[in-house]
């Protein structure tokens, strides 16, 4: 999912009409490319889906899962080396709980410790896409649509043009933007 539609982006550039057919493909893949960047930073996909997850156990009674904001799990089960799989059941009076912050809690028992002993099926994302975040990708675009042969300078008769070459094809996150998008960095401490 892109954070922002092709058509949302010809009217963030004013563009005057329909984007033909290539126009849209590369407004498509420069919205990819931004939602690409936003992701980097975020260190999570912030498209809502649902995952099978393999999560290394802490021994404690909380487990921060790698994604936010969960609104769902499905299951958790206790992998065995030896031992058969354990189902747990959930609820608060039964084996677990979660949150929508992303914490599965162990109810009355603490959870193995170990590499790749927990499996927990979990929805966990964004299902519409906050205005600041479709801003910043539509933001991203910009220069590389503007620039798409990231050129310091051109002239062409008595027409001159210099162009901002401190970022990759454009692509830069302002302060502002890494500021707004820590609220949505991945938790990966329990």
């Amino acid at each position: 999912m892109a954070y922002a539609t092709a058509d949302e982006f010809r009217l963030f550039i004013r563009h005057p009409g329909a984007f033909r057919q290539e126009e849209t493909d590369q407004a498509e893949f420069l919205l990819d490319l931004a939602g690409a960047c936003i992701e980097e930073e975020t260190g999570q996909s912030l498209e809502q889906s649902t995952d099978t997850l393999t999560l290394d156990g802490t021994g404690g009674r909380r487990l921060v899962l790698p994604r936010w904001p969960v609104t769902a799990v499905s299951s958790v089960t206790l992998l065995g080396d030896v031992d058969d799989d354990e189902v747990l059941t959930f609820g608060a009076d039964h084996d677990y709980t979660w949150s929508a912050a992303g914490t599965l809690t162990r109810g009355g028992a603490c959870g193995p410790e170990g590499d790749r002993n927990i499996e927990a099926v979990v929805t966990a994302g964004l299902v519409t896409i906050p205005m600041s975040l479709k801003r910043i990708a539509l933001r991203l675009c910009v220069a590389p649509w503007a620039n798409p042969n990231n050129l310091s300078s051109e002239q062409l008769g008595d027409l001159s043009r210099s162009y901002n070459t401190a970022t990759d094809i454009g692509m830069e996150l302002s302060n502002s933007d890494r500021k707004l998008l820590g609220a949505y960095k991945a938790r990966t401490q329990s």
